[in-house]
């Protein structure tokens, strides 16, 4: 009875440090521009369920957290993601590229990209590269603007507008990663360009966005 006494009272003591040790949840400010509306009426979703939404922009800033013991705060990534068919459908075959801040260290650019590995390697599919870029990422004001020289931009406005669709509006899915109190956003303009390895694509005028506080 002792031993088994004393068996218990070390797991509990290797639990309660595991706790005391694990590293904070990395968090921070998220947005994500589809092609494809995310909040519009049901026959302009439907329509484009099909046709469209297989290509999407990804973009984290940073403000607090680690992993493998690095710290991130304050790094920004940006993933580009595309499917073979609509991001919605659960058998898309998804396959991304990453865009890292070049004003981050060597250690934390592997930090983050094996975090986004990790924790949001559903929403990135095959990773087919990772690139260091200047990504800027600003979310003051009613905008969010995102810029990765010579590859992406997004511009999306936090409130979303109403368009053509005379139908009542609702949302349609969610963000790909966990993001607290999610809200939908108005796209001005969305691009991504960068030559190689993913196919160039375009939005603009669009309710095509999700943004809000994630947590990783």
């Amino acid at each position: 009875m002792k031993t088994i006494f004393l068996g218990v009272a070390a797991l509990s003591v290797a639990l309660c440090a595991g706790r005391a040790s694990a590293a904070p949840a990395v968090t921070g400010d998220y947005v994500e521009s589809r092609s494809a509306n995310v909040y519009v009426g049901a026959c302009h979703h439907e329509g484009e369920l099909l046709t469209a939404g297989r290509n999407a922009l990804l973009a984290w800033n940073i403000t607090g957290g680690e992993f493998q013991g690095v710290s991130l705060t304050g790094v920004r990534a940006v993933a580009m993601v595309v499917a073979d068919r609509n991001l919605e459908l659960a058998d898309a075959r998804r396959r991304s590229v990453l865009y890292l801040s070049d004003s981050a260290s060597p250690a934390q650019q592997a930090a983050l990209t094996a975090l986004l590995r990790d924790r949001a390697g559903k929403a990135l599919g095959e990773v087919l590269a990772v690139r260091v870029a200047p990504v800027q990422f600003d979310a003051s004001g009613d905008l969010y603007r995102v810029h990765v020289p010579g590859a992406a931009l997004m511009k999306i406005r936090k409130a979303t507008q109403q368009l053509c669709c005379k139908q009542p509006y609702e949302v349609w899915g969610k963000p790909f990663v966990p993001v607290a109190a999610a809200k939908t956003g108005y796209c001005i303009g969305t691009e991504y360009r960068d030559n190689g390895l993913l196919e160039s694509w375009s939005a603009t005028e669009q309710n095509n966005a999700f943004h809000g506080q994630f947590t990783l």
